[in-house]
């Protein structure tokens, strides 16, 4: 069955486009297009064109799958390419998505209208490509360079009514009437208006360089490129085949690879948070803390449109609270929670407080109504015994800021019944967080493999390598900021009491490095002491390199007997992200993360690790297995009891669940 039907109206011809579920270009859909636009060609009784959806989307977008391998007939541009060259006007009639080459689809046709739910964008520098069908040729002609610049490098999504405004519609129609109107749009035309065959609008130099020097910051090579061929648009035909040169060799870098294996692995997460049962609707949520986690999860639901109540029992904190997030509603007696739908938990993390925290909670609270509790560590099966209905309660964990950073963690225990974690999607999509499922254990996912993580990046300190040493190694891998300032802009004291809770289970035979230990018995707890693995003169926010830490460093060396050595950038990036590895290996194994690609969404989403790099367990999957078995012994010996799981590697082998692991993400 074609994805491409043709009626008649009068003398128009109208195309409906058919490709479940979104229209989503691809060989079957442009093969279609082409047939019926060559067909009307040669039909002399035809006077326009109109081109609509069947569906909810005119064009979603393009099949990144095809992307990575040679790309079939008909191409895209020859699609395009046969819009323009029939002899009659064609009218493009949007409604829902238009991206990518959708959008440079409907570019190609000579007027555009849309309904209000029209949203048009040019998503390819978020995969590490370009515009690849004549975006950035035929967008300036509409809307000048400047905002041709804004739309191709940032990437965002306009509505109807800023289409409208800078140029790509010309017009916006009750949905109703869409089609009909763009009948008599097509009817009326006086003849074929064809973009590629427009001047480019003049725009004043230093209104380019300005829009140019806001989206370039920090741009990647292949944003700056985007904004190059926007440049040189008006070189007509030759700014086609430039783009189109600049788009088949993005798409097959590596870069593009990695963001196209996180674009799918996303959407692996988020399906697997998916339930068959109906999620219950959502409108007030309760926040237990007013705390500076509590205050970012209250803006980030408000800023979603839900209503918000906070409970404190001090009340300058809920007070100082309601100064920073308008639009709240707060409380200091626990009551002040009865009408919510959904509650979360974000008092201190200790057990005590928070079982404290839900036997109180659970008689306020209607019989529906869904508990979550945001720890990070703690373990949920134990706090949910302090509940009646243990089946409405699971693990929510943002990452902080929660109003800015994008990963939520849903965890659920035995208990948790199919529609707390309906209502648990739901509310992650709402929010437009990136979910992923994770299970039961110590750190759940993500901050069980940062465990590994600054675990291992101690031992490099303790063996040689200063803080500074570590920091300049994980920039130089892609990471905006080193594990050490991290630390101290989180504050060190949050570790150090995990540490301690910790510490009666602790294995004796495990190394264990105390330098963290003894700066926060001194005191350096980090930014907010003015100290920590660093030193921060005068309330400065970037750390400096502090004597006093070294000579921290230098007794612990002494006391543990260990002979300082230099330790190059190569090898301190091998053995973090082997350290990573293993944890994913032991996560997955376990059944705690779902997928080796969990963890990378988790960490690129979460904690900034570079996407172009896909990951860090697509970083080492990249590697030939025998340099992963160099990188995975050294780890091993830097601790055989933590890295147990890379033992296999000391003898020249990779780990059967390392390997597992890395096939997965390399098969993805």
């Amino acid at each position: 069955m074609s994805t491409v039907t043709t009626s008649l109206h009068g003398t128009i011809a109208v195309l409906l486009l058919n490709n479940p579920p979104v229209n989503m270009g691809n060989r079957t859909l442009r093969a279609d297009l082409a047939r019926s636009l060559g067909n009307l060609a040669t039909d002399p009784s035809v006077e326009g064109v109109v081109i609509a959806s069947a569906l909810t989307h005119f064009y979603a977008g393009s099949d990144l799958t095809e992307f990575a391998g040679e790309l079939r007939e008909p191409q895209l541009p020859s699609v395009i390419a046969a819009v323009e060259q029939l002899h009659v006007p064609v009218v493009a009639a949007l409604t829902g998505l238009a991206l990518g080459g959708g959008l440079e689809f409907a570019l190609g046709c000579d007027r555009r209208i849309g309904d209000p739910t029209v949203q048009v964008g040019f998503p390819e520098v978020t995969h590490g490509m370009v515009p690849g069908a004549g975006g950035t040729v035929r967008t300036p002609r509409l809307t000048g360079v400047p905002t041709a610049i804004d739309l191709v490098a940032s990437a965002r999504r306009i509505g109807a009514d800023e289409a409208l405004r800078v140029g790509i519609l010309d017009d916006i129609v009750p949905a109703d009437e869409l089609v009909d109107r763009a009948v008599e749009l097509a009817r009326s035309a006086s003849g074929k208006s064809r973009l590629i065959d427009r001047q480019v609008p003049p725009a004043p130099e230093e209104d380019i360089e300005a829009v140019v020097s806001r989206v370039s910051r920090r741009a990647r090579p292949n944003v700056l490129e985007a904004i190059d061929l926007v440049r040189r648009a008006g070189d007509g035909d030759e700014a086609l085949d430039a783009e189109r040169k600049v788009f088949n060799r993005l798409r097959l870098s590596g870069e593009a690879s990695n963001l196209r294996y996180l674009f799918f692995a996303r959407r692996a997460a988020a399906k697997a948070l998916r339930s068959p049962a109906h999620p219950l609707p959502v409108r007030t949520v309760g926040i237990a803390g007013a705390g500076t986690m509590g205050a970012s999860l209250a803006r980030a639901f408000t800023d979603h449109g839900f209503a918000v109540v906070v409970y404190d029992r001090d009340p300058a904190a809920v007070e100082r609270l309601a100064a920073q997030v308008s639009g709240i509603r707060t409380a200091t007696d626990i009551t002040g929670l009865a009408d919510a739908d959904l509650v979360i938990d974000a008092v201190f993390e200790d057990m005590g407080v928070k079982t404290d925290l839900l036997e109180n909670l659970e008689p306020v609270l209607r019989d529906d109504a869904v508990i979550a509790s945001n720890t990070s560590y703690l373990d949920l099966s134990e706090m949910s015994r302090a509940l009646e209905y243990r089946n409405r309660f699971a693990g929510l964990h943002f990452f902080n800021p929660p109003h800015r950073n994008p990963l939520v963690e849903v965890i659920r225990t035995p208990a948790t019944d199919e529609v707390t974690a309906a209502t648990l999607s739901r509310i992650v999509s709402t929010l437009g967080k990136v979910g992923v499922p994770a299970g039961l254990g110590e750190g759940f996912v993500a901050n069980r493999v940062y465990a590994d993580y600054r675990t291992q990046v101690e031992f490099l300190v303790e063996e040689g390598a200063s803080p500074s040493d570590v920091d300049r190694a994980m920039r130089g891998l892609g990471m905006p900021i080193g594990p050490f300032a991290v630390a101290d802009m989180s504050g060190l004291d949050i570790a150090w009491a995990r540490r301690k809770r910790l510490a009666a289970t602790r294995d004796p035979r495990q190394r264990y490095v105390a330098i963290a230990d003894r700066l926060c018995e001194a005191g350096r707890l980090g930014q907010k002491t003015g100290a920590g693995w660093f030193a921060y003169p005068d309330g400065s926010r970037h750390g400096e390199p502090d004597p006093e830490v070294d000579a921290i460093i230098a007794a612990e060396r002494a006391i543990t007997g260990v002979e300082p050595r230099h330790i190059e950038d190569s090898e301190i990036r091998d053995r973090v992200l082997a350290s990573m590895l293993c944890a994913a290996a032991v996560l997955v194994e376990a059944g705690t993360a779902e997928r080796a690609s969990d963890i990378d969404v988790a960490w690129t989403e979460g904690f900034a690790f570079p996407k172009a790099l896909g990951g860090p367990i697509r970083a080492m999957a990249a590697r030939p297995d025998s340099e992963i078995v160099v990188a995975l012994t050294a780890v091993h010996a830097s601790c055989p009891l933590t890295f147990a799981v890379a033992e296999p590697a000391s003898q020249g082998r990779l780990p059967e669940v390392v390997a597992r692991c890395l096939d997965e993400v390399r098969e993805r």
